[in-house]
């Protein structure tokens, strides 16, 4: 299989479970999350590995949002005293 469509395979395993997030009832979140980070992890080390400057910097930006969607959901938020 070819880097690229490597690649594209698993930021869509990624993007699916982003979307079952939102899609599904029950869809245990804290699983789609690592789903979907696991994934998009994968991908960059491809490209990180094959110096694919632009696909870097696309999959961190995905990685991003997916790790704010994780600390908006399960970071605790100080409490006022």
């Amino acid at each position: 299989m070819s880097d690229t469509a490597e690649i594209a395979r698993f930021e869509a395993l990624a993007e699916e479970a982003i979307c079952s997030i939102y899609d599904a009832r029950g869809t245990d979140i804290r699983a789609a999350l690592e789903d979907a980070r696991y994934n998009l992890e994968r991908a960059l080390d491809i490209a990180l590995m094959r110096a694919r400057d632009t696909d870097v910097a696309r999959i961190r930006k995905q990685l991003q949002r997916v790790q704010q969607t994780w600390d908006m959901r399960f970071k605790k938020k100080p409490t006022a005293p």
